[in-house]
């Protein structure tokens, strides 16, 4: 929520309806934004030095209030009083101080149309006296003070960017109104003259010279400063020097515009059209702690992350490491530090998706993502066709939900400062009609920026002076050929050996996805520049703007290349499989490199087989590291299938072994079972004949008993012997014995 003090108070853009207590509190609180202010002194600025009994819970009901219209966390309380938190971006009084700062280094660095541009940026800052509810209060008037003498310095500081560019005539009116304003500041007496002379009026210079002398010795009772008397007497030799600027100087030679290159941090001060979403984006951060910028393909997300995001950041004086995660991305998060005050912005996150699903490390990237989450502000940027991807990574995909910010294509009022803020910026003029037709051919297209900055570029090669025209955007092809016609003049200007090797780099850095859509990808320069022919090719490649490199990478530089360029978008389509074999080979050569060459990391099975099949059929160049990948699989193949053979062979004579000596066994088991039953029958035999010995023995001894029974005269033991006796062998005789034993009793 940016807050404006340069005028009466705004908020967001629009005047302020907080009360005055409230109001003097919260500019109070922003002459200095990040520093304490203790409640003394605010209540000092609202009462002045009698305030009432009660100051200190009015005092505390003004941050409630404002608390509730700026945010919980946009002031914060410590020990020492009160902190407003918030961006350098959104108080106005330190964007201008800013533009000021890089406007004096752009005069200093002798680039003056660029330094009118932001001058002018930031004057369109104020709107009235700074601070206007402080003017009882100390440290606000002296706040008020300070900027309106920086404001003098800019107005001055216009004029004089003006004459360095050669504008002598634009800058003598604004010249006379700046000493009618402060008559008693020497400088612009002196800026007058200067004016005036490089309009060879040389006796008025020389007037305004006298007459600013005259104001000086009345008023202050001095004499001119050595700058006004070294700018008499130089105008009076009509020093050659005074003249050097007399023409106007010719625009920036340099193309404002990157063509299809994205924006990085240090392109923010080119970086038009996005503050809105630049403000959002910010404000998504401070709620949520994580920042993750999803849109379509060509929508602007790794610009406005890096040029728009990563920029103000660095400007609150954060520390931003910007990073893509490649084909080892958690080396990448590996290297980026934990300290206080960093934050991470991984742009183009969904390269992390392309590494196998059941593959460790891209587990372990989004894991360190929501580790570093957790301590950190983290920023992402990711293709809105990918999020579906992120589910088997819930954690991460929660991180994502929370700081989902959809990026959707630029208004109008947008794109037309995308337009004409760069050309300002370096000097330029566009012919009337050319941003209307521009805006109409992209206005509502979620992917044409890249398309519309390339052929801002192509146009600007077409420029009549310093004038970009109809004619020249015609000569381009439009938005939608210029791209095209780009890469196929040079296409058509090689011979047919560097026309192949186009093809072969183009379609190392570019292949479908699962569901077709071109991916680009980020490869070691060495891996495709190899020799002189492919560097001087990449050279010329990135000198045209198809390609990007960071020195170590390489990449084409937007995968709207592959949709605009036809010939490159048939070569994709005519072996999809293959290109997908291929990218799969390129990076697990890459890293069975880094790795050491280590059999492990080696294909097998169906993938190497597939891969074989593929090198042989196909004439694609492979890289010495992919060639000795392959020969090394093959070799390893060969190498298991050899000693698969050799282990088949062994196992063979093993069974053969195994069934001879089991026809041995069952012969043994055979004679043993014979020999067995035989033994079972004679032992069946032997119990049989003991069992009728035994039996016979029993019948004897019973009648043995039966008739000492019937011999005894004592009848108990009479009948106990024959009792025993029918025990011994129930028969009818020890039956006989019994009987008659009972009958003698």
């Amino acid at each position: 929520m940016g807050i404006g003090v340069l005028g009466q108070l705004e908020v967001d853009g629009a005047t302020s309806t907080l009360g005055l207590r409230d109001r003097v509190v919260l500019e109070a609180l922003a002459v200095s934004p990040g520093a304490s202010v203790s409640a003394d002194a605010l209540a000092e600025a609202i009462w002045g030095e009698h305030p009432p009994a009660s100051w200190s819970k009015v005092v505390q009901g003004c941050v409630v209030r404002l608390r509730k219209v700026l945010g919980v966390d946009a002031i914060e309380t410590s020990p020492q009083g009160y902190r407003l938190i918030h961006h350098s971006d959104h108080v106005d009084h330190l964007r201008f101080a800013r533009l000021l700062s890089r406007a004096r280094e752009l005069v200093a660095g002798r680039e003056p149309e660029r330094a009118a541009h932001v001058l002018r940026e930031g004057l369109a800052l104020w709107r009235g006296d700074p601070f206007p509810d402080l003017a009882e209060w100390g440290p606000g008037r002296v706040a008020s003070e300070r900027l309106v003498e920086l404001r003098s310095e800019a107005e001055e500081l216009l004029v004089e960017a003006g004459l360095l560019a050669g504008h002598h005539r634009e800058a003598l009116g604004p010249a006379q109104q700046l000493v009618h304003e402060a008559p008693l500041r020497e400088h612009r007496w002196g800026l007058l003259a200067l004016a005036l002379y490089r309009d060879g009026r040389q006796a008025q210079a020389l007037e305004t010279i006298h007459q600013a002398r005259r104001v000086l010795r009345d008023e202050l009772g001095l004499d001119p400063g050595p700058e006004l008397v070294t700018l008499e007497q130089a105008i009076l030799n009509q020093d050659p020097s005074l003249a050097v600027d007399t023409a106007a100087a010719p625009p920036s030679a340099a193309c404002p515009y990157l063509g299809l290159v994205t924006y990085g941090v240090a392109d923010a001060p080119a970086f038009f059209g996005r503050e809105q979403e630049t403000a959002d984006c910010l404000r998504r951060l401070d709620e949520a702690g994580v920042l993750a910028l999803v849109g379509p393909s060509g929508s602007g997300k790794s610009s406005l992350a890096r040029a728009g995001v990563a920029a103000a950041l660095e400007r609150d004086g954060m520390a931003v490491h910007v990073v893509t995660p490649g084909t080892r991305p958690t080396s990448t998060l590996a290297g980026v530090p934990r300290r206080r005050g960093t934050v991470l912005v991984v742009d183009q996150c969904e390269e992390a998706l392309v590494l196998d699903e059941g593959q460790p490390e891209r587990t372990e990237f989004f894991a360190g993502l929501v580790d570093f989450a957790g301590d950190h502000p983290l920023v992402v940027t990711m293709r809105a066709d990918r999020l579906g991807e992120l589910a088997p990574h819930p954690d991460f995909a929660r991180l994502v939900e929370r700081g989902l910010y959809l990026l959707g294509p630029m208004g109008e009022s947008d794109l037309r400062r995308a337009i004409e803020g760069p050309a300002s910026q370096a000097g330029l003029r566009l012919e009337p009609g050319l941003v209307d037709l521009l805006v109409r051919e992209v206005v509502g297209e979620p992917a044409a920026l890249p398309l519309l900055s390339h052929v801002l570029r192509q146009t600007w090669a077409h420029r009549e002076g310093g004038t970009l025209t109809v004619e020249g955007y015609a000569a381009t092809g439009g938005v939608r050929e210029a791209v095209a016609r780009s890469a196929e003049g040079l296409y058509r200007g090689l011979d047919a050996a560097r026309q192949a090797m186009l093809r072969e780099l183009m379609l190392r850095l570019v292949s479908p996805d699962e569901g077709g859509d071109p991916v680009r990808t980020r490869v070691p320069r060495r891996t495709v520049a190899a020799d002189e022919a492919h560097g001087l090719l990449v050279e010329q490649l990135v000198g045209a703007r198809l390609l990007s490199s960071d020195g170590d990478t390489v990449e084409i530089a937007h995968e709207s290349l592959a949709v605009a360029w036809p010939r490159l978008r048939a070569w994709l389509d005519e072996d999809v499989e293959g290109l997908r074999i291929m990218r799969h080979l390129a990076v697990a050569a890459e890293s069975w490199d880094e790795l050491g060459r280590p059999d492990s990391e080696l294909y097998r099975g169906v993938r190497q087989a597939r891969a074989a099949e593929w090198a042989q059929t196909t004439d694609a160049g492979l890289t010495g590291t992919e060639r000795d990948f392959l020969d090394a699989s093959a070799a390893l193949a060969e190498k298991e299938q050899r000693a698969t053979e050799a282990q088949v062979r062994r196992e063979r004579q093993l069974n053969q072994r195994l069934r001879l000596g089991l026809g041995v066994v069952a012969a043994l088991l055979a004679a043993a079972i014979v020999a067995g039953t035989l033994a079972i029958a004679a032992a069946e035999r032997a119990d049989q004949q003991a069992a009728a010995a035994s039996d016979r023995a029993r019948a004897a001894d019973a009648r043995r008993l039966g008739a000492e029974a019937l011999r005894s005269d004592q009848l108990d033991r009479s009948l106990l012997l024959a009792v025993a006796g029918v025990s011994l062998d129930d028969s009818p005789d020890t039956r006989t014995n019994l009987l008659a034993t009972l009958d003698r009793a």
